[in-house]
């Protein structure tokens, strides 16, 4: 099965490197296949015979070993990646002036939180929550301050999702079609 591996918080200025040809390498030396990188911010491809439970069992573990920080990660077999890619809203990437990104949800995703977050949105964000992802578009540069993404780095929220733009999530998905 393929999967899709998200790392948190990785090569992020310059804190937590993981060197990503390196990373892959563990990884096939641990007994994962097709493994490839994309970008150098924490997206890994990999195929095994293993649930998806199981990779990031043995993932987080060879993580745990071989870096001295804490790595969150999400681990998603192509079929759930798709699910939620197939129920994208239409407004998420239609208008190119605005940012739409992708808020992958981590294992300690609080949905009350999340909840709480939502009643804070004023026009300056569109957000709708997915099984496994958040899209969320808002504003760019004008009025960006306004926008409660603008704000997102404050929140608990922030911990318990990891980002990615719409381009990268959609290459990301392309690549679990290969």
């Amino acid at each position: 099965m393929k999967y899709l591996v998200l790392l948190r918080g990785v090569n992020v200025g310059g804190h937590s490197r993981v060197v990503m040809k390196e990373l892959a390498e563990k990884l096939k030396n641990a007994g994962f296949d097709q493994v490839k990188t994309y970008i150098n911010s924490g997206n890994l491809f990999l195929a095994s015979g293993l649930s998806s439970i199981e990779v990031k069992q043995r993932l987080d573990q060879l993580l745990h070993q071989a870096y001295d920080f804490e790595i969150p990660t999400l681990v998603l077999s192509a079929a759930e990646y798709q699910q939620d890619f197939d129920h994208q809203p239409n407004w998420w990437g239609e208008d190119p002036l605005l940012r739409h990104n992708a808020l992958f949800l981590l294992p300690n995703f609080d949905l009350e939180a999340f909840q709480t977050l939502t009643t804070k949105v004023t026009l300056y964000d569109h957000i709708k929550l997915g099984q496994r992802v958040i899209f969320w578009t808002s504003t760019f540069k004008k009025d960006y301050s306004k926008s409660v993404y603008a704000k997102l780095a404050r929140t608990p929220l922030y911990k318990e999702v990891t980002i990615r733009n719409r381009n990268t999530a959609l290459k990301l998905g392309t690549f679990l079609q290969e």
